[in-house]
């Protein structure tokens, strides 16, 4: 699948907005995620030094014996970050508003993960309210990686804001518009592995990452080149991704679909563990604000057009997509049920 690219300098911080440049990418941005949710972008602002600096640190942490990975398990935190161990998160199925899979055992996903937020400290607004999802990281003992790590992180960031000023202006909206939403919005960056595919045991259907929508607004994704991505088209079919140097990949989530009244497309994909050799890849996924009501904008709503979804708040809803997903938080509320 040839994806189509666009390039995000325009919309860079400290660029005058609206510019002739940026309002024709937006317009043309606007076309694509009409007919799929899945787009490449350039002039995002990632040194690419400085990602392969970060892709090198990734590989470090996976190689680590398996005993120091789990010392920083996703369990162990209070704000859903740590290191997710092999098959114990489940997305096949993650599909919103799937009912044909909702209650089903099917088997985990292929890949071990690294959950990581922005490092909120004791002292955050947040973290004093007790808010979810708020709070520090777990870092493994590894020289280097929480540097190399963190400035990716930066670096990200600043090519998701490109990206929210590009969709603001292809919605019609002040540039600004998402970056204004009351409240800090939530970027959560995941460092991923998948072993190759022959290394493995599968059980029947079993893949790298099962199929589903993303949850938030929009995700930015790096990888290797080893492929494995794949999208599925309005036709049912799925598609192979090539990801040329360079270039990041940006897909919409739930909630974008919620604001746009589903102008926009927030399309199933999934990871196949590609032969031969492993896979790594790096997603920072964008949700508005925890508290933050998600309803239909305005300007996606033509006259006598009605919404299409329910409006929900931010954080309950990412909340409720990793209980549907994730082993330890299920096994938590089994214990909470049986404590009352």
């Amino acid at each position: 699948m040839t994806l189509q690219t666009f390039d995000l300098a325009p919309f860079a911080t400290g660029r005058e907005l609206p510019s002739p440049d940026a309002r024709r990418i937006a317009d043309d941005i606007d076309d694509t995620l009409r007919s799929t949710g899945f787009l490449l972008v350039t002039g995002h602002g990632v040194d690419d030094e400085l990602r392969e600096s970060y892709f090198d640190a990734m590989r470090a942490f996976f190689a680590l014996p398996t005993e120091d990975k789990d010392a920083i398990a996703i369990g162990r935190s209070d704000c859903h970050r740590g290191y997710v161990g092999m098959a114990t998160e489940t997305l096949e199925g993650a599909l919103a508003g799937d009912e044909d899979t909702v209650g089903a055992q099917l088997a985990g996903d292929l890949k071990e993960t690294l959950d990581t937020g922005v490092e909120q400290g004791p002292d955050h607004p947040e973290v004093v309210a007790g808010t979810p999802l708020h709070g520090p990281n777990q870092w493994p003992d590894l020289p280097g990686f929480r540097d190399a790590v963190e400035a990716y992180r930066a670096a990200v960031i600043e090519a998701a804001r490109r990206m929210q000023r590009a969709l603001a202006m292809a919605l019609d909206l002040d540039p600004g518009y998402f970056e204004d939403r009351p409240g800090e919005t939530m970027f959560h960056l995941r460092l991923i592995h998948y072993p190759p595919m022959e290394t493995l045991t599968p059980e029947p259907g079993q893949l790298g990452c099962g199929a589903h929508t993303d949850y938030g607004t929009l995700t930015l994704l790096a990888d290797d080149g080893n492929g494995g991505l794949q999208v599925r088209e309005r036709s049912g079919e799925w598609t192979d991704v090539v990801v040329p140097d360079g270039h990041l990949v940006v897909n919409l989530g739930d909630l974008m679909a919620i604001w746009t009244n589903d102008r926009w497309v927030s399309n199933p994909h999934r990871v196949v563990n590609p032969p031969g050799v492993d896979r790594y890849s790096s997603p920072l996924f964008v949700t508005p604000p925890f508290h933050l009501r998600i309803e239909a904008l305005e300007t996606c709503l033509p006259d006598g057009e009605a919404p299409r979804h329910d409006p929900m708040t931010s954080g309950p809803y990412l909340l409720s997509r990793f209980d549907g997903t994730h082993a330890y938080r299920n096994e938590l509320l089994e214990a909470h049920n049986r404590t009352g």
